[in-house]
């Protein structure tokens, strides 16, 4: 049955040819039915409208960056960058920026190392290397050593000839030493070729007091059981006691003291420093210029790929004029933060100029206040194209004839609030005029 002349299977391109206007938005369709998209709109197109959307809104998102506008963790312009202006006594070893919060966390401050923590170390005699080991005292025969932790002791048993020379006995005292995973003292032969001396030296593990051997107990002690191979090496004296390193970092005041077995401590706000000396440094939270230049790059690079988006959407493209028609009436500005226009149309960056920038603080500053007005405008532009692609696409459909009733309204088009409501009415009319028949 026909109502009004129109048929099961035409009722849309009969409707649309009887009110000219409606077919006639622009908007492309992904429907796909075998080979073709309804609407008429062919692949490239869909591929233009899909590169169009995809790098307006990635150029939308990098001006936002640099703008610090939106939920942003870590806004790059902000991003800080900790040194140590006295690295004799301090160093900057690691920086999580995520951790940087609050007016506080970015202000310069000062930290006073009162103390850097010390393992317990056993400096033996400077005894004559080559000469043979009984000249040096060691007895011949067994040897028995202990090393005493807390309330563990850990044995060693070796053996001096009459042939060895001194730096062979403490070379197997201390290999017999460090064979052992589990006594907290490595041991060492410092052999001083000038002098033709060595000395074997014995360290705790770790820096620091250790608290599982009591409070004011050494960390470990050291004496022979059999033989005599501790005296005549020396190592039966404690040349460096155990201490733990002791800090302040004023933020403003004068910080609380804060100890730790290690060197290796954390200032706060992510900021993890290496202890060498006592001293006082400043530590100054300067820009982190690196960040600040990528972010820039970014920006740069989103709106190259954006040109090359129109261009290939669109012959001549006056979307590709516009971009670069707000980089000209810009480019003073630009061109002090090493922002400028080539030949094509897009941006290119000189590095050096974009380096100083960020040194002085011009390209924070242009962030801030200088780019606002270039910024504004770029995303203005990028805003309405990531809204609607397919009004600088050439090959997007100019007609609504070819569409398929009950498809179109899947298709993934961003059809605006009023055209989603007209279209749906000549639908509901169409299955009106289909279920008559």
């Amino acid at each position: 049955m026909n109502v009004g002349g129109v048929g099961n299977n035409n009722w849309w391109a009969n409707a649309s040819g009887r009110n000219p206007g409606i077919g006639n938005w622009n908007q492309p369709l992904a429907v796909r039915q075998g080979g073709t998209l309804h609407g008429g709109v062919s692949e490239g197109a869909r591929n233009s409208i899909v590169s169009l959307r995809e790098t307006s809104g990635a150029l939308s998102q990098a001006l936002n960056a640099i703008r610090g506008i939106g939920n942003m963790l870590n806004p790059p312009m902000q991003a800080r960058q900790p040194n140590s202006a006295n690295t004799d006594a301090l160093a900057i070893r690691s920086f999580d920026s995520s951790r940087l919060r609050g007016s506080v966390a970015t202000r310069d401050f000062s930290v006073e190392v009162l103390q850097v923590a010390q393992a317990q170390t056993h400096e033996g005699h400077e005894l004559n290397a080559s000469a043979l080991a009984t000249e040096s005292g060691f007895s011949v025969g067994d040897h028995h050593i202990a090393i005493n932790i807390g309330n563990r002791q850990f044995d060693f048993h070796f053996t001096v000839s009459e042939n060895d020379t001194t730096r062979d006995v403490q070379q197997r005292i201390a290999s017999a030493i460090n064979s052992r995973s589990d006594v907290a003292v490595t041991a060492n032969v410092n052999f001083d070729a000038e002098a033709g001396t060595s000395a074997l030296v014995l360290r705790s593990s770790q820096t620091g007091v250790d608290e599982n051997v009591g409070a004011g107990q050494p960390n470990f002690s050291v004496h022979s059981v059999t033989g005599n191979a501790v005296e005549a090496s020396g190592v039966d004296l404690m040349t460096q006691s155990a201490q733990n390193a002791a800090f302040r970092v004023n933020r403003g005041f004068t910080g609380a003291l804060q100890t730790s077995r290690s060197n290796e401590v954390d200032l706060g706000f992510g900021i993890m420093a290496e202890l060498r000396e006592t001293g006082t440094t400043e530590i100054e939270m300067g820009r982190d210029t690196v960040t600040q230049q990528n972010a820039f790059r970014h920006m740069v690079n989103s709106f190259n790929e954006l040109v090359s988006a129109a261009n290939n959407a669109s012959r001549g493209s006056s979307l590709a004029s516009e971009l670069s028609g707000i980089v000209r009436n810009f480019s003073s500005q630009l061109e002090r933060i090493g922002i400028s226009l080539n030949s094509e149309g897009r941006m290119q960056i000189d590095e050096a100029r974009m380096a100083a920038a960020a040194e002085s603080g011009e390209l924070e500053n242009f962030a801030n206040r200088d780019g606002f007005n270039f910024m504004s405008r770029l995303t203005r532009t990028a805003d309405n194209v990531s809204g609607n692609p397919a009004a600088f696409t050439d090959q997007a459909a100019s007609s609504m004839g070819n569409i398929d009733p009950a498809n179109f309204m899947n298709s993934g088009v961003n059809f605006s609030p009023m055209q989603t409501v007209m279209m749906t009415r000549f639908m509901n009319l169409g299955m009106l005029f289909d279920s008559l028949g």
